[in-house]
């Protein structure tokens, strides 16, 4: 298996940021285009990475995970963070 690095600096960020429309204005996307590689990345790992509800979005276990992962493996500073 092999994540895209692209999908998994879009979960990144998603992750940091706990917010959608603020994660793809960091990341230059529209929303749509920012939900669509969450999604591909989830079926990809055949995980649930976010719980969605009106108050936001927040990391299932799976999600806290991967950004542990995500960060240690990249080890660099995404847009949310600084």
């Amino acid at each position: 298996m092999s994540i895209t690095s692209q999908n998994l600096d879009a979960f990144l960020v998603c992750a940091q940021t706990c917010h959608f429309t603020r994660a793809a204005k960091l990341l230059h996307i529209t929303q749509s285009a920012l939900s669509q590689r969450i999604r591909n990345l989830e079926e990809e790992l055949s995980v649930k990475l976010f719980i969605r509800d009106r108050s936001g979005i927040r990391l299932t276990d799976a999600g806290a995970k991967l950004l542990q992962f995500g960060l240690t493996r990249n080890d660099r500073v995404f847009p949310a963070a600084t």
